[in-house]
C-alpha cells in the first residue's frame, strides 16, 4: 500500500510534470463548467445543496484521512499536525462558506483561502509524493476544491466582493498570523512558515531570510489582495448581466 504509506517509495512529484499540469487543467475545466452550468444549478435548490455539502464532506473527510495518515505512520505531533496551517483555515473558511453563505465567510475565502490556493498549487509543499499518493490527491484536491467553492459562489450563489473587505480580511490574516506565531514559540511549530520557509521552492524565497520574508508577505498580501479584488472587478465588467453579482 505505498500510496497510503508515509516513508514513501512509489513515484516522486515533478514541479509542472504531467500529473502537476493534469491537476491545473483540470481544475480551470471544473470552474469553467460551473460558470457555464450556472443557470442548471440555478434552477434546482437539490443541486446547489448536492454541491454544497459535498465540498463540505470532502473537506471533513479529507482532514480525518490525513490525520489518520500521520498517526499511521506514527508521525504526529502537535507542531505540525493541527490544522492551524492557512490552507487549513482555507478549506475550515470555505465549510462556514458553503454552510452559511454567509458574505463575511465568502470575503474572507475569496481572498485568503483562494489566492493562497492558488499560489499554493502553482508551487506545492508536497515533499516528493507524486500521483496517485494519498497526499498528493489531498493535498490537490483540498487546495483546488476551495477554489471551486468560491467559483461556485459567485457565479451561483452570485456572492459581490466589496472593497473595503481587502482591508479588513488583511488585517484578519496578520492578526490570525500573530496568534500563530506565539502558537509556533510555545509549540515549537512552524505553522504558516512563519519560523522559518517551506523545505522546497516557494514564494517565500523572493523575500529574503527569516524574519525579513514575513514583513515582506505583509506586504505582498495586500497587494494580491488589490489585484484579486480588481480582477473581480473586471470580469464582473465583462460578465453577462446574468452572471454579475450584485454591485458593491
Amino acid at each position: 500500500m505505498w500510496w497510503w504509506a508515509y516513508t514513501h517509495d512509489g513515484p516522486g512529484f515533478t514541479m509542472f510534470g504531467p500529473a502537476h499540469i493534469g491537476v491545473i487543467v483540470s481544475l480551470v475545466g471544473v470552474c469553467v463548467l460551473i460558470v457555464l452550468a450556472r443557470n442548471w444549478f440555478q434552477s434546482s435548490t437539490g443541486r446547489q445543496n448536492l454541491l454544497r455539502f459535498g465540498c463540505v464532506a470532502i473537506f471533513i473527510v479529507g482532514e480525518v484521512l490525513l490525520q489518520m495518515w500521520y498517526i499511521q505512520g506514527d508521525v504526529w505531533d502537535v507542531s505540525f499536525a493541527l490544522p492551524f496551517h492557512l490552507s487549513s483555515i482555507a478549506w475550515i473558511m470555505a465549510i462556514f462558506m458553503l454552510l452559511t453563505r454567509g458574505q463575511t465567510w465568502f470575503e474572507i475565502t475569496f481572498f485568503v483561502g483562494a489566492g493562497s490556493a492558488f499560489l499554493t498549487i502553482l508551487t506545492p509543499d508536497v515533499g516528493d509524493y507524486g500521483f496517485p499518493h494519498f497526499r498528493f490527491l489531498h493535498f490537490f484536491i483540498t487546495h483546488a476544491l476551495v477554489i471551486v467553492a468560491v467559483v461556485y459562489m459567485m457565479a451561483v450563489e452570485k456572492m459581490q466582493v466589496r472593497f473595503r473587505s481587502v482591508f479588513w480580511v488583511w488585517l484578519y490574516l496578520n492578526g490570525y498570523a500573530a496568534l500563530m506565531f506565539l502558537f509556533n514559540l510555545g509549540v515549537g511549530g512552524n505553522y504558516m512558515y512563519l519560523m522559518e520557509k517551506p523545505p522546497g521552492p516557494s514564494p517565500f524565497d523572493w523575500f529574503g531570510p527569516w524574519p525579513y520574508y514575513i514583513f515582506a508577505l505583509q506586504g505582498v498580501a495586500l497587494i494580491v489582495f488589490f489585484g484579486m479584488y480588481g480582477l473581480y472587478r473586471w470580469f464582473s465588467r465583462k460578465a453577462p448581466s446574468s452572471v454579475k453579482n450584485r454591485a458593491p
